[in-house]
Order: structure tokens, then sequence, then C-alpha cells
């Protein structure tokens, strides 16, 4: 997830200045493994800009204009990157895929800034990934009922079964979790 993360990253004087396109810049994420990293950069950044362009202000509040590559609730003109970082080191280690954490992300049941909460849900909730309700009713069937492979089971109205079903859980681009 991390690969693609990006900021545009520019500063709040030179914005007031009318500069803020001259040293504000595209800043690729995955270039830094901690939020100190990438924080040591911009303070670097910045007293770079004041000694090739001083200001007014020196520059030292960050300002993003432009964000890529991950989960909006965490886009802020001003943000803090603790929590993103955290984001990224626990989607690493959590053994689900882009596809399935961007899925929960979407669901929006849990918030993303309360990492360990958000990655806690996930994996106490994830279903599976199926191509329809009613192919993930069929398979929750199998599951929890001793049902054979014959009649019954091939009589069954899938759709109904899944429409009541799906009160507990929840589906995102094919992914299905259990509501908590």
């Amino acid at each position: 997830m991390r690969s693609e993360s990006k900021i545009f990253l520019t500063d709040y004087a030179s914005y007031n200045n009318g500069s803020q396109f001259e040293f504000g810049h595209w800043v690729d994420l995955s270039d830094f493994d901690s939020a100190e990293d990438l924080n040591e950069y911009i303070l670097n950044h910045f007293e770079e800009c004041d000694e090739e362009n001083p200001l007014d202000s020196p520059r030292e509040e960050i300002m993003i204009t432009d964000f890529a590559g991950f989960p909006r609730e965490f886009y802020s003109e001003s943000m803090r990157f603790d929590s993103l970082y955290e984001f990224f080191e626990r989607a690493d280690s959590c053994g689900y895929s882009e596809d399935v954490i961007n899925a929960f992300v979407s669901i929006g049941s849990y918030s993303v800034e309360d990492v360990d909460a958000f990655f806690d849900a996930l994996e106490e909730s994830y279903a599976g990934e199926f191509g329809s309700d009613s192919a993930f009713a069929e398979d929750m069937a199998a599951q929890t009922c001793e049902l054979p492979n014959t009649w019954p089971l091939n009589c069954i109205d899938w759709d109904f079964a899944a429409r009541e079903l799906m009160y507990d859980y929840s589906e995102h681009d094919g992914h299905y979790f259990r509501s908590l």
C-alpha cells in the first residue's frame, strides 16, 4: 500500500507568499521507512528552501495540497504521519491483500485512524471473497450446516437466503465482512 502513496508537500509561508509551486513537490511515501524519517526530510527541505529563497517568516508549517494511494480518511492539509505509517506497517504485516483492506476501509464501519481497532475488526470479520451474495450464502450454508450435496441443497432459493444473510454482513468489491 505504501508503494503507491504520495503527498504534494508545500508550506503555508510559501502559500501566503505565492511561491508554493516553486518549492512544493510530490513526495513518494515509500521512500521513507517511518514518520520520523519523513518529518526529518520535510524539515531539511524547508531549511534548504529558506536558504535558497528566504521569506518574511520561516517555512515551518507543512501544507499538504494533494494526496494519492492511501485511505482518504488520513487526508489532511496539515496531516500528521504517525498513524498513517502505523497503518502502513499493519497493512504490510496483516496477511490481507490491499484489495481486502481497501474494501474494509470502504465499508466505513471502523476508523482507519484507530489502527489497532481497525485491523482487529478486519481480522475478526473478514469472511472471504465471492462472486455474488448467493455464492456467499451457499458457502456459508456449506460451512455451518450438515447439508447433503443433493436435495434439499439444490432446491434452496440462494438469492432469498443471501438477502436474509446480508443483514449481518457487508460487501464491497466482492469481499464480505461480518458486522461486529
